[in-house]
């Protein structure tokens, strides 16, 4: 079970948010932004639900702060939206939000629950960042927007889309740095929220599978077997999402060192006459060293 801390002077905001979480969350009621703060201190805050206007005005340097001191902190705004408003949510965009919820729009209970879990999955990012900042820019976007769109089933088509890159170009540089193509970089990204989801020892891999819109619990573990040759508990008791994370980045690295070896700068021929095939490159030290 998480702890949800909240800034919401407005009870009925509070009682909908609890609604949609049920006994999934504990939620910590905070007076101020200095209360939400010491709460991030104190206890274990995985998501902070808060209105801007709590002060009356919108106040984005809290945000920002909140954001700067605790990145893993999924941050929502839950506020009311009016004309007046509206350059405030351009700006909310800027300042780290993981989050927008519009009061009585968007907050039923099923869309409010929708809204904090694709917050967490947004909140998982600042833990593959700093892990791929060395990367070109096409491939470091790819494998964000694998995770924080991991609630959307993105197709390959669709994901190239997002990224405004043709697929077949968005493949190859992928494939080029040793990363997997679209299809299964989407089910790596999938992957890495549902070990954040297991961090959480109430969550069980039914429950993760039905948040995530695999095809039943047992179509998630036997992806689990193929991507990790672990099971759900066994990736929880690793660490979660760190461990899924680490893991990929080594099956990458793993990847570019093999292709690295086998392209024709490293004098292996990979056509025509006298091409010598990867197995046999890596197996013939004199021919993998030249």
């Amino acid at each position: 079970m998480g702890v949800i801390a909240t800034l919401l002077p407005q009870p009925g905001r509070i009682q909908r948010l609890r609604a949609a979480v049920r006994d999934r969350h504990t939620i910590i009621q905070c007076e101020d932004w200095m209360d939400l703060t010491r709460m991030c201190e104190a206890e274990p805050v995985h998501l902070a639900v808060i209105d801007l206007y709590a002060d009356g005005a919108a106040n984005f340097e809290r945000v920002r702060v909140l954001k700067l001191r605790f990145p893993r902190v999924a941050l929502v705004a839950y506020v009311s939206v009016s004309g007046e408003r509206a350059r405030d949510m351009f700006d909310a965009g800027r300042c780290g939000l993981d989050g927008l919820v519009v009061a009585d729009v968007d907050d039923a209970p099923a869309s409010l629950l929708l809204h904090v879990e694709k917050a967490e999955a947004r909140s998982v990012a600042s833990v593959v960042r700093p892990v791929i900042t060395d990367l070109k820019a096409t491939v470091r976007d790819a494998i964000l927007a694998s995770v924080t769109r991991a609630h959307e089933r993105l197709t390959p088509d669709a994901f190239a889309r997002l990224l405004a890159v043709p697929r077949r170009l968005l493949t190859r540089r992928l494939t080029d740095a040793g990363f997997p193509a679209p299809h299964r970089l989407l089910t790596w990204g999938r992957l890495v929220v549902a070990a954040h989801m297991l961090e959480d020892l109430d969550s069980s891999a039914d429950s993760v599978a039905h948040v995530l819109d695999f095809p039943s619990g047992s179509a998630f573990r036997n992806t689990c077997q193929r991507y990790l040759s672990a099971t759900p508990q066994q990736i929880r008791a690793r660490g979660g999402a760190p461990y899924v994370i680490a893991e990929f980045m080594k099956q990458a690295r793993a990847r570019a060192a093999a292709a690295e070896i086998t392209s024709p700068a490293n004098g292996v021929q990979t056509e025509g006459e006298g091409a010598v095939s990867p197995a046999s490159a890596l197996n013939n030290p004199v021919t993998a060293s030249v």
